[in-house]
Parts: C-alpha cells; sequence; structure tokens
C-alpha cells in the first residue's frame, strides 16, 4: 500500500497569534532602538561643542585672551566680525542662512559640519545649532557685540560658554519646541533661558574652561550657568 503524506499548513488562527506577538515585539523594541539613536546622536553633539570650545581657547591665545565677538538680531544680518556669520535673521527657519566658514573662529575648524547638532533639523539646514553666551560680549544695540577678556571670568567652569538654544517668541515667551533651533547663534539672556530639549528633555552645553556637558533643561536653570551661577539676574560686570 503507498501511503499519502499531507502537509498541514498554519491556521488563519496562528497567523494572527503570530502577527500580535511580532507586533508588540516591534512596540517594545521600537524605543530602544530610537532611544539608542539618539544616545548616540548626543555624544556627537557633545564632542562637536568640545571641539567648539578648543576653537574659542585657540582664539583668544591669539588675541590676548579676548573672546570673540557676536552679531545678532537683525541688525546682525550680513554684519562680519561674529564668532559665526548669517545672512537672515530667525536664521534658523532659512536654509543656508549660516556661513560658518566667514566666522570669527573659522581658521580654527577643520570641518563646518562640527556647528550642526545631528539631533537638529533645523540645524541641519539652516547650518548651526549652538548659540553663544550673551553675558561673555560687551552687549549693544546695534548687532555687534564685542568680545569680553577672560580676565573678566574668576570660575570659568560654572559659565555657559555655547548652548542649545530653542527659538523664542516675545509674544509667546512660554513656549519653547525642542524641535526649533538659534536664529541668530546668540543666547540672549534678557529673553530668558530658553534651551532646547531635543536630548531627553535636556540640553548640551560647553563651559568657558573647555568642557562640556550634557544635562535636563531644569538643572541648567536652577544653576544657572549662562550668568556664571550669579545670584543676580542678567550679566554680572
Amino acid at each position: 500500500m503507498s501511503m499519502v503524506r499531507t502537509r498541514r499548513g498554519f491556521t488563519l488562527i496562528e497567523l494572527l497569534v503570530v502577527i500580535a506577538v511580532i507586533t508588540i515585539l516591534a512596540a517594545i523594541l521600537f524605543p530602544v532602538f530610537a532611544r539608542a539613536r539618539e544616545s548616540g546622536r548626543r555624544a556627537a553633539c557633545l564632542s562637536n561643542l568640545h571641539q567648539l570650545d578648543l576653537a574659542f581657547l585657540q582664539y583668544t591665545q591669539d588675541y590676548d585672551e579676548m573672546l570673540p565677538g557676536a552679531t545678532d538680531g537683525p541688525s546682525g544680518v550680513g554684519r562680519m566680525g561674529g564668532w559665526i556669520f548669517y545672512s537672515a535673521f530667525g536664521a534658523n527657519q532659512t536654509p543656508r542662512a549660516y556661513d560658518a566658514a566667514r566666522g570669527g573662529v573659522a581658521p580654527y575648524i577643520k570641518n563646518i559640519q562640527i556647528f550642526v547638532c545631528p539631533s537638529d533639523e533645523q540645524g541641519r539646514e539652516s547650518g548651526d545649532s549652538y548659540a553663544y553666551n550673551s553675558c561673555l560680549v560687551q552687549r549693544t544695540p546695534i548687532g555687534f557685540n564685542a568680545g569680553k577678556s577672560l580676565a573678566v571670568f574668576d570660575n570659568s567652569s560654572s559659565w555657559m560658554l555655547l548652548g542649545e538654544e530653542a527659538s523664542w517668541s516675545k509674544d509667546e515667551p512660554n513656549i519653547n519646541t525642542a524641535a526649533d533651533s538659534t536664529d541668530d547663534g546668540y543666547f540672549n539672556v534678557d529673553y530668558g533661558n530658553v534651551y532646547s530639549t531635543r536630548h531627553f528633555e535636556g540640553s548640551n552645553l560647553a563651559f568657558l574652561d573647555g568642557h562640556s556637558k550634557g544635562m535636563r533643561t531644569g538643572q541648567i536653570m536652577a544653576n544657572r550657568y549662562q550668568n556664571g551661577a550669579s545670584s543676580t539676574p542678567g550679566c554680572p560686570q
């Protein structure tokens, strides 16, 4: 007698169970993968800030310990002499508005890609993700601010040099959008401390003494890094 072998396929219920298991696993693993990817981007951003920090320090060595200047606001559009050059105010929303190669620290930078945080979508379009602390320059209303002397700052480890600024609106000052970036590369202390929250609800900073660090926005605010941990509002003289 010949034996007939039959193959038993998957039933519809079995297929649905497999699909459900795969869906559950995907829901669990995708956030883990996304977090791991953002961890890598945050590390790359910190590396960028450290390299920029070193460029600033080299600049000050060549200029008798004077920090670079900064341009800001509508009056700073197209003006030379700032640490970074921009051709439109609201630069974060304008493609290629920043030209890092025309900025004051450019001679100390080998790759202008370090001006852009990998997690900053607007920065990838505009050309810059980082903003210079306004307390480190002689602030004026004319769009150009000369850098101060390093000798002014006693505790350099408590002073923010560069930060990841989020867009700020005078009409809506409480809005702090993680996806937004700096509009002129200038972190104005008069307009509050609007730090980006793109890195796990936190932000990366470069400090005046050469170190860089990432932390939650609330911690940055509590430590008052923009004004050197002073209890006095604004920039200490």
